[in-house]
Parts: structure tokens; sequence; C-alpha cells
């Protein structure tokens, strides 16, 4: 009996110890499976700050992973926001999961280009947006024939967009925004494109006129100086002159010169004659004919301007009497005008309603001195970017310098329209001597933008820190003498 109970044990020892092996063998190859490998190099390089937790620890599998998703062991979601990552997108890491269909690297503080990402060919949606990725558009997307989310907005990516991306006909959401592409628009006609947004960049030349591009509104190509076209109602070309281009001059026949070669074929030529007497009598008769013509046509001109002149002078005189009558007139005229512009501006500012001018709606007592489309032509100049925007310095055509700060989208998402316009007026409603009044805002779909006078003398911080963020021990007590004051 004691021998049976010893023979149990042993058994069940032995099938312990297998099945351990077992479960341990099957946990080394989660391990050293491409995909956790393309996840650990991935994090190496991308997270400085260990924030992701990978790790090769076997009671943890891959699959459950922070923002892992897979299918059949196999990852086909990552996503990796907002989790502040600082290092750079290394190459042949994610791009080894072969399955991946959704890929998340948004608002976090990524660097340097991006990679190849070719090899991802089941890629249908893809989130580099909000990070500092730097130089030339990633042509590896351009070969996702199953792409249909694609936003690199909010970056410092340069150079042209490639007229291929108009060629993925799955294409639904596409950003480019907020970076420094130049270069010319490619000519989007994909019908399943119902997002898109190019503002804030340096392209240039006319938008192409499609259907698709038709559809959505100027919003989605402002602060692109040199963009132009039908779509945001800007010419692209001067006026043609009044008097058209000259025509091309008929340049005379050749002349052929006959010699040895018109001998060859059986030509004969005739000898010149020689001019006789009467063909001179003629030059010198045509000639002094034309010499009496234009000293008749010169006095005749001259006796008109002398006529021109007294008739001038008589005019003047008669506009010298009539001086004093039309000066009282015009003065009549214009302090009318002055009294009907104060009483129309009084009403204005007592009233505290909003005009609106087109869709750019001005604060209450503001004068509407641009339009919506001239703000759109205004060039624009960077100076500098915030929390929760982004602030311009726009020069209209008529030399009126405003500051034009453009609201981050992302930042104000759960403002609605009517909470935006209220704010809007009760901010628009200030006045103080050192408060710089809002002139008008404009908003429409995600677009959101605030105008206000341009300060010449810079920023507060500007003024405070300087340019080099270091203050001397006499600039710290001038300025503070100055906050005394």
């Amino acid at each position: 009996m004691l021998n049976e109970r010893l023979r149990l044990l042993l058994l069940l020892q032995r099938l312990f110890s297998i099945l351990l092996l077992v479960l341990c063998g099957e946990a080394a190859k989660l391990l050293t499976s491409p995909e956790a490998t393309a996840l650990l190099g991935f994090q190496s390089k991308a997270d400085l700050r260990n924030h992701l937790g990978f790790s090769r620890n076997a009671s943890i599998p891959f699959c459950d992973w922070q923002g892992v998703t897979c299918y059949q062991q196999k990852v086909v979601r990552l996503i990796l926001e907002d989790l502040s990552l600082g290092g750079v997108f290394a190459p042949n890491t994610l791009s080894q999961l072969g399955q991946l269909r959704v890929l998340s690297l948004q608002n976090n503080s990524l660097t340097g280009p991006i990679p190849d990402l070719s090899a991802l060919v089941n890629l249908k949606t893809l989130f580099l947006d909000h990070n500092f990725f730097t130089g030339s558009f990633p042509v590896s997307t351009l070969s996702f024939h199953r792409l249909r989310t694609l936003d690199l907005s909010y970056n410092n990516l340069t150079g042209n967009i490639p007229n291929s991306l108009a060629y993925l006909d799955r294409l639904y959401y596409l950003r480019l925004d907020r970076n420094w592409f130049n270069g010319t628009i490619p000519p989007f006609n994909q019908s399943s494109l119902k997002t898109f947004n190019i503002s804030g960049n340096n392209l240039t030349g006319a938008i192409p006129v499609t259907p698709t591009l038709q559809r959505f509104d100027f919003s989605s190509f402002l602060w692109n100086p040199g963009l132009c076209g039908e779509i945001i109602h800007k010419e692209c070309h001067p006026r043609p002159h009044f008097f058209g281009p000259t025509a091309a001059v008929v340049a005379p026949p050749p002349t052929v010169v006959l010699g040895q070669s018109a001998e060859e074929h059986g030509v004969e030529l005739a000898q010149p004659q020689p001019i006789s007497k009467q063909h001179k009598r003629t030059a010198i008769i045509i000639g002094f004919s034309t010499g009496v013509f234009v000293l008749i046509g010169s006095l005749l001109c001259f006796v008109l301007a002398v006529r021109k002149q007294t008739d001038k002078k008589q005019s003047a005189a008669a506009a010298e009497s009539d001086d004093g009558a039309a000066a009282a007139q015009a003065a009549a005229v214009v302090q009318m005008e002055q009294e009907t512009e104060l009483e129309e501006k009084v009403k204005r500012v007592q009233g505290m309603q909003v005009a609106k001018s087109g869709n750019l709606i001005f604060c209450a007592g503001e004068a509407q001195l641009y339009s919506l489309d001239q703000l759109m032509r205004a060039s624009a100049e960077l100076l500098g970017r915030g929390t929760v925007g982004t602030t311009y310095k726009a020069v209209l055509d008529n030399r009126t310098v405003v500051t034009v700060k453009r609201l981050d989208a992302g930042k104000l998402a759960a403002t609605t329209k009517e909470m935006f316009e209220q704010h809007m007026e009760s901010v628009g409603g200030l006045r103080h001597p050192n408060l710089v009044p809002l002139r008008a805002y404009f908003q429409a779909k995600e677009e959101r933008l605030l105008i206000y006078d341009f300060q010449s003398n810079g920023s507060l911080f500007s003024l405070i820190h300087g340019n080099n963020f270091m203050l001397s021990f006499y600039s710290i007590i001038e300025r503070f003498a100055l906050f005394r004051r």
C-alpha cells in the first residue's frame, strides 16, 4: 500500500515537471517572437523614461502590454497616445509588425524623421500628429493601398506633398496642416475623402479645381500666403495690360543668293541695267516734297499747342472765381459726413450689437475695417506658438497690421459654438488701458481665430527676459523700478 502511494506521488511530480517545462517553453516563445522583439526595439529608442513598461518578464505576454491588441498572437492595433515619448521612431522596429492595422503615436514628443514603413502593407490608420517629426513626407505611406486615415499634422515636416497621394482611392481622412510643406497642391479627387486640411504651410500656386477640393471651405487652405485660385477667391495672375502683347514681327523672306548653283540648274542671269538720269530726278523731287510736308506739319502742331495753352489759362482763371463757393460747399459736406459717422458709432457703442462682415464677427462697437476675404489674402508672419494656439502677424491689402491668434481645435474640443460666441462677446466688450482689445473673431467647424491690434513692442515675456532668457543685475534693478511706478 505504501509503495503504491510513493509511485503515485512520483508520477504526479513528473507530470507537474513536464507541465511546467511546457509553460516555460511557451512563455519563452512569446518573448522571443518577432512581434515582441519589434515592440521592445521601439521602446528602447522612443521611451527614454520607461513610460510604456514593456518587459521580458515571462508572466506578462506581449499581447497584454499597454496599448497592444493582438489577434492570433499577431499585433493588429498599437495605440500609444499622450505618453510623453521623447525619443526617436527607430527604423526596423514597428515596421516588423506585418499584420498591423492601426498605429497611433499622437500627442507625444517624438523627434527625427519618420522611418520606412512600407512593410506595413495591411495598415489602414496612421496617426503621427502632434509630435516633432522632421524631414520630408514619408513616401513609404504611398504604398498603403488600404490606407483610409493619415494624420501628420502639427509636426516640422518639409518638402513637397507627393502627387501620388492623390491616387490612394480609399483615403477618407487627410490632415497635413501646421507643417512646413511647400510646392503645389496635388489634384485630390477621391470621392471617399471627407476630412481634409493643409493649412499653416508654405504651399504656393493655384489650388486645383476638382469636385473633391471644392467641397472644402477656405479654412482647409488658410495661412498659405502663396496659394490662389477660385476656391479661396484669390486671383492667381495680375490683370492683363490694356494693350495686348505686340504681334510677332514677321521676318522678311531670306534673300536667295543666286550664283553657281543657279547656273548648274540651267538658269541664265541677266546683268543689272545702269540707273538712268530720269530715275535720279524722280528721287530728288520725292525727297523735296517730303521735306515740305514735314515742315508744314510741324507748323500746324505748333499753332495747335499755342492755342491749347491759351485755353488752359482761360479755364484756370474761370475756375479760380468759383473756388470760394466750392470750398464752402465741400466743408459743409465733410462736416455732415463726420456728424453722421459719429452718430452711427455712438449708436453701435450704446447698443453693444455684433456686426458681421461675411463670416468675420466684429465685437461690439468695432468698425468693419476689413473683410474675411482681405484677411485671407493677407501676408502672414509667424510670431510664436503657445499652449492653446499659434499667433501670426497679418498685413492686409490696405496696409492694416493685425495680430491673428489661431486656436488649437484639440484644446477647445469641449467648447460648443454657443459657449465660444458668448465668451467672445464678453471679452470683446472689455476695455482697459492695459488690455489689448479683441476686435473680431471667427469660427467655422474646427477653425477659430481671434483678431487683435498688432503690438509692435513685443510681448511682456520678451521685455522681461529678453532674447537670451538671462537678466543682468542692472537690468533687474531697472525693471523693478519700472514696475514700482
